[in-house]
């Protein structure tokens, strides 16, 4: 998803995020209407929460994968899951061990190096980075809670309605609408669908197993960004980033070992 962008990176942010939520609607509805599952769901409160934090989560983190560096900006995102560790604890009372403590700073340290604090020219992509991880966090949360009493396509769909409504509100009132080509047409189409494959099997995840296993998988997203980049865009993260990448991988296995033996 996040790879189709860097094609399409002219276009204005809020049309992306408005083509992309306006296909994964469309997906939702259908299967929705086909399986015959109400489309309204059950707690639409929390659903439209979760569906306000997706925008706002899924705009900050396709705005640094247009400025920044593909890899840095997938490496950001990933830092998801370890605010979703601190969440579950607080929030969903899943147990952490002493062991993980130390493991969570150890994927601090990968994230500090590859933010680079203050020593970045541009800190404001960093900056929306980190809230958008948080906030994603906060989103995958919400999930989790919603996990027994709404079908996974509901949610899905409930973010595609909040993002779509709030994107086309802010095209209205910026007035910056550009009329794509087919080409751009045929990316945006692929943007939605693999945003709405991505949305539909990591909710459907969530609802199967604790937050903090499963938040671990989207680490995969770091290796297929990096390989598509530079492929695609000769995109290479420097020494710094490359190091917190394997630090934040190596963490999140120990984590994940740790979870497995306990």
């Amino acid at each position: 998803m996040v790879f189709l962008i860097k094609f399409i990176k002219e276009f204005p942010l809020m049309e992306i995020v408005f083509f992309r939520s306006l296909l994964i609607v469309i997906f939702s509805i259908i299967i929705l209407k086909n399986k015959n599952i109400a489309i309204v769901g059950n707690n639409r409160k929390l659903l439209f929460l979760r569906g306000f934090l997706g925008f706002l989560a899924l705009s900050g983190y396709y705005y640094t994968c247009i400025i920044m560096l593909l890899a840095d900006a997938i490496i950001l995102d990933q830092l998801i899951p370890f605010f979703v560790i601190i969440l579950s604890v607080v929030f969903l009372k899943e147990k952490i061990y002493i062991q993980q403590v130390s493991i969570m700073l150890i994927t601090l340290l990968g994230g500090l190096l590859v933010t680079k604090p203050g020593f970045r020219v541009n800190q404001f992509p960093v900056i929306v980075g980190l809230n958008s991880a948080i906030i994603g966090a906060i989103a995958h949360t919400v999930i989790r809670i919603l996990r027994k009493t709404e079908h996974p396509l509901v949610i899905v769909n409930y973010v595609g309605i909040v993002s779509g409504f709030l994107s086309l509100i802010s095209i209205f009132f910026q007035k910056n609408f550009v009329v794509p080509n087919l080409m751009n047409l045929i990316f945006m189409t692929f943007v939605g669908i693999s945003s709405w494959g991505a949305q539909y099997f990591m909710t459907k995840a969530y609802q199967m197993a604790p937050a903090s296993i499963v938040s671990l998988y989207l680490y995969l997203q770091i290796f297929f960004g990096a390989f598509l980049s530079n492929i695609f865009f000769q995109e290479i993260p420097d020494f710094f980033s490359i190091i917190g990448i394997i630090l934040i991988i190596c963490s999140s296995y120990l984590y994940y070992k740790i979870k497995e033996i306990k």
